[in-house]
């Protein structure tokens, strides 16, 4: 009985000396897809000693993502790095691996949970990802998480500097937001989207050199009528009161597109459909651009712009998309020309009838009293 107390301590104090080591391993719970998962890590292994790093996704099943192979060097620090490009969001699960014969003290740390965030369905931008240089950058989308209030945006230049923001702007009641920014240069132009909960994403939108609404046009011969599919935005600007509106003509190209104003002003826009009726556009607020959706078969269409509220004299910048050019005129085209239609006065022969029969009706009346 002596004998096997003392192989029992005897074995306890191999298996303490075995043991005794310590690793501990540090990573962010959360990232945004697409980042890098930096693990920092630092052990009491002996110089020279390796192990394994792994990732994996870690919900329903257990994926493995990749492995990183760590040696120790003297100082006893080390560092992995998993970039997340092409994963998708979810739990995922950092973890060293056995290490043969040794084993880790209880304080140690070889696992972190760590989860890849990725909100950027939650904005969708709708202006144009390829723009020309007009001088302006436009920009809008909708945030379904952030329906009447704000979000911060910020906007790069193709050189890395800053050119707007971070700043919020207001989203209306449909999570509807917009805003133009002053450019000079062709590049592409980074948008940053957050909200009060942190990062969205992060959205391209590239502005070339030129515009092909200022290239001539060449008709070709007639052929099979297909939809242009090409994406342009030609815009034009003018002066408009309520008195004196802008009017603008668009040359369509085949296919739907879309036409909107510039913001900062409650603008008003009004086109006469294909049934020759007046339509009158106004649903958004000064800060949001009123647009209209058309559909064009080459044919040339027509719109006025003016305020809203009469005190406001301001310049609109109308764009359409889908579109081979646009020109503003202070000039109304005809289906806008105000006409009035006077009645015609009674001539003598339509009054002689109706006169003949008053009197008629007075020497009657006359005869009976006298009856």
């Amino acid at each position: 009985m002596k004998k096997i107390l003392i192989f029992a301590i005897f074995c306890l104090l191999i298996t303490g000396v075995v043991s005794a080591y310590e690793i501990r391993i540090d990573a962010p719970q959360s990232i945004k897809l697409g980042e890098t998962i930096v693990v920092n890590g630092t052990t009491s292994l002996p110089a020279g000693v390796s192990f394994d790093i792994m990732l994996t996704r870690s919900e329903y099943t257990s994926e493995v993502k990749a492995t990183k192979h760590v040696i120790v060097q003297g100082d006893k620090n080390f560092t992995v790095e998993f970039p997340t490009t092409g994963y998708t969001r979810g739990i995922y699960k950092v973890e060293i691996l056995p290490t043969g014969e040794f084993r880790y003290l209880g304080d140690s740390i070889t696992m972190r949970v760590v989860t890849l965030v990725d909100r950027s369905d939650e904005v969708k931008i709708t202006s144009l990802p390829r723009q020309y240089l007009n001088g302006q950058l436009h920009l809008t989308g909708n945030a379904n998480n952030v329906r009447n209030d704000a979000i911060e945006i910020q906007v790069d230049n193709p050189d890395g500097s800053r050119l707007f923001g971070p700043s919020f702007v207001p989203t209306n009641i449909d999570g509807i937001f917009s805003k133009d920014f002053t450019i000079g240069k062709t590049g592409v132009y980074q948008v940053k989207i957050s909200d009060r909960k942190g990062s969205i994403g992060t959205y391209n939108i590239s502005v070339l050199d030129q515009d092909i609404s200022t290239v001539p046009v060449v008709t070709p011969p007639p052929t099979t009528q297909t939809p242009d599919t090409s994406s342009s935005t030609p815009s034009a600007s003018m002066l408009s009161t309520r008195d004196q509106p802008a009017y603008f003509s668009v040359a369509t190209k085949t296919g739907p597109g879309r036409i909107y104003t510039s913001t900062g002003t409650d603008w008003v826009i009004e086109y006469t459909d294909p049934l020759g009726q007046r339509v009158k556009i106004n649903t958004k607020g000064p800060g949001f651009p009123e647009e209209i959706t058309t559909f064009g078969n080459g044919e040339t269409q027509y719109f006025m712009v003016y305020p809203n509220k009469y005190s406001d004299t301001a310049n609109v910048t109308v764009f359409a998309e889908n579109a081979k050019s646009i020109a503003a005129s202070l000039i109304a085209p005809p289906g806008f020309m105000v006409t009035t239609t006077v009645p015609q006065a009674p001539t003598t022969q339509a009054m002689f009838p109706a006169v003949i029969v008053v009197i008629s009706i007075g020497l009657v009346a006359l005869f009976w009293q006298r009856k």
